[in-house]
């Protein structure tokens, strides 16, 4: 196509890649448009400078990610090149409903445009990552972790009602995953594992510099991997002895109250004091080992030690170029935690040859991964 050639456009929005509101009026495809639309259907008249392929859209486009959380929502203003022009933060609000939770989605993206000084127009896509059991293909929440009543919610076309775009829906944790391998720890690897450990363990996997979902999109499930059988369940339920009922916060905080209920000697008591309640936060648990806690020290060194296990499992199953930890425990206690990890898993793994090349590191993007992952993956459907 020749610069300023007008083309006429006929696209089909197949299922399994983006699903339209039935009230769809506006396509956008470039810098001008006239759409019209019938239910599966989208046919625009487009004169543009830039070409009528999905890669000059693209480029010249955001998309906003966002992470949605049991206690808060990030929205972020995402570029294609992965670099984030603005963010906004709101509480979630869980307790009022998937309506009032989706409203304050609504509001961050209002914000974050805000503040990156850009309109609408400028947004080619939105991408949501979301905790729990997800219908992607059709832009569903079938349930959601830490989120009461959210059972069965059309998001995607919730948020198509903001601003009549397509609307992708992942998993938080392999959005996370996407954006430390697209623009964080994981920039030029093209096979890596993603494993964030906080309230819960949960991970992404990358193959080939795409994100692996499985037979039944449900891939990732790393932080139901068992290591000690007849270990405990984790507080919040799932596998019995798997490794998030033995090293995600949940698990060190049931570990550390059983060790002073049972009379151990602690600083946490005075810290949970100054803090003013009992939240044993991983900000707590970086605090206690500056101190040199001794019931600290040893909670969080067994919990080390089973990532480190779970890590071996990870590289004799995948062989992956990069292990890549994230999360609230991880960013509070940083290399002092992943260098035990590091050191448990070579131990472990089963195959040695080349095993110093396969890297254990920090992730970079911090709580913004998953809104970049999610804005990424938004953008990369726009090409498909």
């Amino acid at each position: 196509m020749q610069n300023g050639c007008g083309i006429l456009t006929l696209a089909r929005i197949r299922a399994g890649r983006i699903r339209v509101a039935e009230d769809l009026r506006l396509c956008v495809v470039a810098q001008r448009e006239e759409c019209g639309f019938r239910p599966g259907w989208i046919i625009c008249r487009t004169t543009t400078t830039h070409g009528d392929n999905g890669d000059a859209i693209v480029a010249s486009k955001y998309a906003i990610g966002v992470d949605l959380g049991g206690t808060k929502i990030l929205a972020a203003v995402v570029d294609a090149q992965g670099s984030v022009r603005a963010a906004a933060k709101k509480a979630t609000q869980a307790e009022k409903g998937p309506e009032a939770v989706i409203n304050r989605i609504r509001k961050a993206m209002d914000e974050a445009l805000d503040k990156a000084k850009l309109t609408k127009d400028r947004v080619a896509a939105i991408g949501i990552g979301a905790p729990g059991i997800i219908d992607s293909v059709n832009g569903v929440v079938i349930s959601l972790t830490n989120l009461p009543g959210w059972h069965n919610i059309a998001i995607a076309q919730s948020l198509r009602r903001w601003h009549a775009v397509p609307v992708s829906l992942s998993n938080d944790v392999r959005v996370a995953a996407v954006g430390e391998h697209r623009v964080g720890a994981g920039l030029g690897v093209h096979s890596m594992i993603a494993v964030f450990v906080g309230t819960g363990i949960g991970g992404g996997i990358i193959v080939n510099d795409k994100p692996w979902v499985g037979f039944r999109s449900s891939a990732g499930e790393v932080g139901h991997m068992v290591i000690l059988a007849d270990g405990p369940y984790a507080p919040g339920g799932g596998i019995r002895g798997g490794i998030e009922a033995l090293a995600s916060r949940s698990a060190i905080d049931r570990d550390l109250r059983a060790g002073i209920a049972a009379g151990r000697k602690s600083v946490l008591p005075d810290l949970l004091k100054e803090k003013g309640n009992d939240a044993i936060t991983s900000s707590v648990l970086a605090k206690a080992v500056s101190k040199n806690d001794p019931l600290t020290i040893e909670v969080l060194r067994r919990a080390a030690y089973y990532l480190g296990l779970h890590a071996a499992s990870l590289i004799n199953a995948f062989d992956p170029e990069m292990l890549v930890y994230g999360g609230g425990v991880i960013e509070a206690l940083g290399e002092w935690m992943v260098a035990q990890i590091r050191d448990v898993a070579k131990q472990h793994a089963i195959n040695r040859t080349g095993l110093d090349k396969v890297k254990i590191v920090e992730a970079k993007l911090g709580e913004q991964a998953g809104a970049i992952g999610a804005a990424l993956m938004a953008l990369d459907a726009l090409k498909a």
